[in-house]
C-alpha cells in the first residue's frame, strides 16, 4: 500500500459536516458523508456516533480499489466510490435515510419538483428499485447508473444518495432534498402538487444554485450544530 498523507483539515471538515447532518436530523445511528481528495476519499467511520464523531474517526479510502488507508470505513462505502468513479464532477457524496424522501420511493411515488427547494434536482429524482444495502462494487455501479447526471437518487425502502461539487454543496442539497419531500408530503393530502415546468425549474435553479445561497445553507447548518453544543470539543469551535 502506498503511503498517503492524511489531511487534518479534511478530517475536521468531515467531522463537522457529520455532526451538522446529525443535528439537522438527517443522520441517526447511520449515515455518512465523504469528500474526494485526489485518489482517496475521507468518510466518517463505521462505528462512531454521528453526533460525536471526531477527526481521528474519519476513515481514508482509495478510490481505485476501495482499500482503507486509515480507519474503518462504513459498510456502504462502495456506494460513494461508485459515484466518484462514474463522475469526475463529484467532489462529495452523502448517503442517509431521511424519513420523507425515502417514503416517496417506498410508496412508488415520484419525488417531483414542486417547491423551490426541489428544483435543483430536476423534474423527478430517479429511484434505484432495490432495497439491499450497497456493499459491493457491482451494486454501487448499478446505483451510479440510475443516478446518471442527477444530483440525487432515492433507494427504494432504504435511503438516498446525494452528490455535489464539495461538502458545503452536498450538505445544502441534502437539506433541500428532505425539505422538498417533507413539503410535498404535507401537500398531497390537500391535492396533487403542481409540478414545476421545465422553464420554472431552469429559472428557480438559476436563482438557488449560487455560491452565496449554498454558503448560507452550509453556514446555517454549522451554526445550528454549534449552538446545540455539537462542536464544543472540536478545533476552532
Amino acid at each position: 500500500m502506498t503511503t498517503t498523507a492524511v489531511r487534518a483539515d479534511l478530517s475536521l471538515l468531515i467531522a463537522r459536516a457529520t455532526r451538522a447532518m446529525a443535528i439537522a436530523g438527517l443522520f441517526d445511528m447511520h449515515g455518512h458523508i465523504s469528500v474526494r481528495d485526489g485518489d482517496v476519499i475521507y468518510i466518517n467511520d463505521r462505528r462512531s456516533s454521528r453526533r460525536t464523531l471526531g477527526p481521528d474517526h474519519v476513515a481514508v479510502v482509495r478510490v481505485a480499489d476501495g482499500q482503507a488507508v486509515r480507519g474503518e470505513p462504513p459498510s456502504e462505502t462502495a456506494l460513494h466510490l461508485a459515484c466518484y468513479r462514474a463522475r469526475e464532477d463529484v467532489g462529495s457524496a452523502a448517503h442517509f435515510h431521511p424519513l420523507f424522501a425515502t417514503a416517496f420511493a417506498t410508496a412508488g411515488r415520484p419525488l417531483v419538483a414542486a417547491y423551490c427547494a426541489g428544483a435543483v434536482f430536476g423534474h423527478e429524482v430517479p429511484v434505484f428499485d432495490d432495497p439491499d444495502l450497497i456493499r459491493r462494487d457491482d451494486q454501487g455501479r448499478e446505483v451510479a447508473s440510475v443516478l446518471g447526471g442527477h444530483r440525487a437518487a432515492l433507494l427504494r425502502g432504504h435511503g438516498v444518495i446525494v452528490v455535489a461539487e464539495d461538502v458545503p454543496a452536498c450538505v445544502a442539497q441534502s437539506l433541500w432534498l428532505e425539505e422538498s419531500a417533507r413539503r410535498l408530503a404535507h401537500t398531497i393530502p390537500l391535492g396533487e402538487p403542481k409540478a414545476f415546468s421545465a422553464d420554472e425549474i431552469r429559472r428557480v435553479t438559476a436563482a438557488i444554485w449560487q455560491p452565496k445561497v449554498i454558503e448560507k445553507a452550509w453556514t446555517d447548518a454549522l451554526e445550528r450544530a454549534r449552538v446545540a453544543g455539537a462542536f464544543d470539543d472540536l478545533p476552532g469551535a
